[in-house]
């Protein structure tokens, strides 16, 4: 079983859906991952057989329902200072989260959501490239030089017709009827590869099925 608890900065560690149905999200992915949602006081950790695979909250005011990806980093502080200097923009904090560390939300220079974290303890999601669970994540971005530090990412020019962003691969048992499952449930095929389904969810927020 992948678990992993440690990240190097630049590194993708941490996922969490931005919700504009709370409800209904919560409903679809339950059903397409077997997803439970354990609340964290407005904030839920999303779990698979009991193991931590991601958070669950409201999306930020303005913003579209997302897959958010959140990059460690030593310093939150230290990380909204660079954005501004970079050309992107702070939506959020630093702020604490609990007693495990504090995390900041922001757009890149191209207008691709993104969050920051600064860990007080082993930091990240627990359960890993297993099936229900994230397994990798690819930048959409016409600007990578934004994030210099960036370890373990994709990089690539967004698709014809698609904006700037971050997107999050989760792993399946089979990956044409999970697909499948999910366009039953609501969502649509926003486009097919070699190794990996990207769909749009009933909200409007892109993931990966692989």
């Amino acid at each position: 079983m992948p678990i992993h608890e440690h990240y190097r900065p630049g590194t993708p560690c941490w996922v969490d859906y931005g919700a504009l149905d709370p409800e209904g999200a919560r409903a679809f992915y339950g059903e397409l991952f077997g997803w439970t949602f354990r609340d964290a006081g407005g904030y839920s950790f999303i779990e698979l057989g009991g193991r931590v695979v991601g958070g669950f909250g409201r999306v930020p005011a303005g913003l579209p329902a997302s897959w958010n990806t959140y990059l460690a980093t030593p310093d939150a502080r230290a990380a909204a200072v660079q954005v501004k200097e970079r050309g992107g923009s702070v939506l959020l904090g630093p702020v604490p989260a609990g007693h495990d560390g504090r995390l900041l939300f922001a757009l890149d220079a191209c207008g691709a959501p993104f969050g920051l974290w600064e860990g007080r303890r082993p930091a990240g999601i627990v359960l890993v490239d297993e099936p229900g669970t994230w397994c990798g994540h690819e930048l959409w971005t016409h600007d990578a030089g934004f994030y210099p530090g960036l370890n373990g990412v994709e990089v690539m020019a967004p698709p014809e017709g698609m904006s700037p962003c971050w997107l999050t691969f989760f792993a399946t048992v089979g990956r044409a009827a999970t697909s499948a499952r999910a366009v039953e449930l609501g969502a649509t095929i926003a486009s097919g590869r070699d190794r990996a389904t990207i769909v749009r969810d009933p909200w409007g927020a892109l993931l990966a099925l692989t």
